[in-house]
């Protein structure tokens, strides 16, 4: 008689309605399922009082109710070192560099689809699984990184480091699903079983307690004042530390000026923050460094996105000695190096990079 194989499936289980319909979805496949929640944040960083932070107790607590009522394992897996040195400390050093990184992108890179992948391989799973809004489809030319259903959702913005030879061992769960659907599908079975009512979404930095980015910086930075210039050397003001403003900012410059001034460059090395009006920060052309092109011709036309909620725009664009060169037909608006540039050929994700 013969017996077809059952596939391992390990899911990240934030203790969230996404992940835990992923982890429902699988399980009803007839996969053996098992959940995993991260450990991420060093005992330093910990915030009992706040439930919204990632990897606390009221999260590892809600996922391990959920695993119970699908009858399916959960762990928590340690994951502090990898989580402090690529995320944490990365997020740190760009900031005083004066770039502006994206910490979501850095985790889905080094932790979520680095680390994990690592691990759940030597225990043993065939295929790890996420709640994110986005595709992997299988096409006679190998996988494809593909936007999902829901396209104000869609997370793939965040997910186009994910390096081509391991889109077989992924899967995305809710690729067919809105959220609407997700919510109307299974809040019930979901709040019930993590024994809340509603979760609202955090779109917080995980780690950064209220999204107070400044606050956390303030912690590991020294801060050190310096001259805002305008763009002809000026000095219009003063700012309490580099590290403090991002491209494209304007309120808290505490600037008297004739006309609205923005941040249009964070010289780091020279302490100096630099003001221009808004125009000043419209690009036609950028690089890009740390790029991942998913089985995509070296050069081409493309749609890009220089940030997760921007739309896309027409481009060109062309990889040389592992720098990525994008070309916009027309120009966009507050190209922040450190922020990630993504390409599109319709639903499917061609690569990115990080802006230099």
């Amino acid at each position: 008689m013969l017996y077809s194989r059952v596939e391992t499936v390990f899911v990240a289980m934030s203790g969230g309605i996404d992940s835990s319909y992923a982890a429902f979805l699988l399980k009803a496949s007839g996969r053996k399922v098992v959940g995993f929640t991260f450990d991420l944040l060093p005992s330093s960083m910990r915030s009992a009082s706040n439930p919204r932070m990632c990897c606390s107790a009221v999260q590892m607590d809600r996922a391990r109710r959920i695993a119970d009522a699908l009858s399916i394992p959960h762990y928590v897996m340690n994951m502090r070192e990898a989580f402090e040195r690529h995320v944490i400390a990365r997020f740190i050093d760009e900031y005083t560099a004066g770039r502006t990184p994206n910490p979501c992108i850095l985790c889905n890179r080094h932790v979520k689809f680095g680390a994990f992948l690592e691990k759940a391989a030597a225990m043993g799973a065939d295929l790890v699984a996420s709640g994110h809004y986005a595709a992997i489809e299988k096409t006679a030319a190998g996988h494809v990184l593909k936007k999902g259903k829901d396209r104000l959702k869609d997370q793939t913005y965040f997910l186009y480091p994910l390096p081509q030879k391991d889109l077989p061992r992924i899967v995305f769960p809710l690729a067919r699903f809105r959220k609407t659907e997700v919510r109307a599908g299974f809040a019930d079975l979901f709040e019930a079983s993590a024994g809340c009512g509603r979760v609202a979404e955090s779109q917080d930095i995980c780690f950064i307690p209220d999204n107070d980015y400044r606050a956390f910086l303030k912690r590991f930075v020294p801060v050190k004042s310096g001259p805002i210039i305008t763009m002809d050397g000026r000095q219009v003001g003063s700012h309490k530390g580099t590290h403090l403003y991002t491209i494209g900012q304007r309120k808290g410059l505490n600037i008297a000026y004739k006309e609205a001034l923005y941040v249009v460059a964070i010289k780091a090395a020279e302490n100096v923050v630099v003001v221009g009006p808004r125009e000043a920060l419209l690009r036609n052309r950028l690089t890009a460094e740390e790029i991942n092109m998913l089985d995509a011709p070296p050069e081409g036309e493309a749609w890009a996105k220089v940030r997760y909620r921007q739309r896309e725009e027409p481009c060109s664009y062309s990889v040389k000695d592992g720098m990525l060169e994008v070309v916009f037909r027309s120009p966009v608006w507050a190209v922040a190096p450190g922020q990630a540039v993504v390409l599109y050929d319709g639903e499917r994700v061609l690569g990115g990079g990080a802006i230099t």
